[in-house]
Formats: C-alpha cells, sequence, structure tokens
C-alpha cells in the first residue's frame, strides 16, 4: 500500500508540469538561422508572472530564486593586476521564453 501511495503522489506532482518546445540557435545566418529543439517542462505552481514580449514570445518569471558561485578575477584596486581568483555568488531567478503556440496553451490552462 505504501508504495502505491508514493506512486500516486509522484504522478500527482507531475500533473503541475507544463511542458513547452524550447528552441537553441545551432547554426546558420541570421536570415535563416537552424534551431535544436528541446522539449523542457516547469512547475505551474512556481510561476510568479508572465509578460507578453513584442515579438511574440510570452517570458514566464518563477519562484525559484537560488545562488550560483563562480570564479572571477580577483583584481587589487590600486594596482588593477589580477593577484589570484575569487569565488563570487550570485542570485538567479528562472526566466523561460515560451514561443507562441506553448504561450497560447499556457493561458488557455491558466485563464480564469
Amino acid at each position: 500500500m505504501e508504495v502505491m501511495n508514493l506512486n500516486y503522489n509522484k504522478i500527482n506532482k507531475m500533473k503541475n508540469q507544463f511542458f513547452y518546445t524550447r528552441k537553441e540557435l545551432k547554426s546558420g545566418t541570421p536570415e535563416n538561422p537552424v534551431y535544436n529543439e528541446f522539449r523542457d517542462s516547469f512547475n505551474m505552481d512556481k510561476v510568479v508572472r508572465s509578460l507578453s514580449i513584442e515579438d511574440g514570445r510570452t517570458l514566464i518569471l518563477l519562484d525559484d530564486l537560488h545562488e550560483r558561485a563562480q570564479e572571477v578575477p580577483d583584481v587589487d584596486p590600486k594596482t588593477n593586476r589580477v593577484k589570484g581568483v575569487k569565488r563570487q555568488k550570485n542570485t538567479f531567478q528562472s526566466e523561460i521564453y515560451l514561443e507562441p503556440e506553448d504561450a497560447k496553451r499556457f493561458f488557455e490552462l491558466t485563464s480564469i
């Protein structure tokens, strides 16, 4: 019985996922770009807001603030020379761009 409840909980969590197509520029020219397409998803319960963009896409902002650390040059302000490397932490929020077809589905699912 416990295994069945665990599976039910996993399935229930997946119902909150919105699947969309993400495009990344692969090659080509500005006049004739070639894209790789990926099937991604995000949790609908994490959406903070959506913004329509002039090019027809929609920007989705998620409530998932997270820190990332990266190494950056440590510059001596007196000499303006690199004296080593330091770890710098920055806070990020996920930004997802939906193509017009996916944005239409998103608005249909979320309209009241």
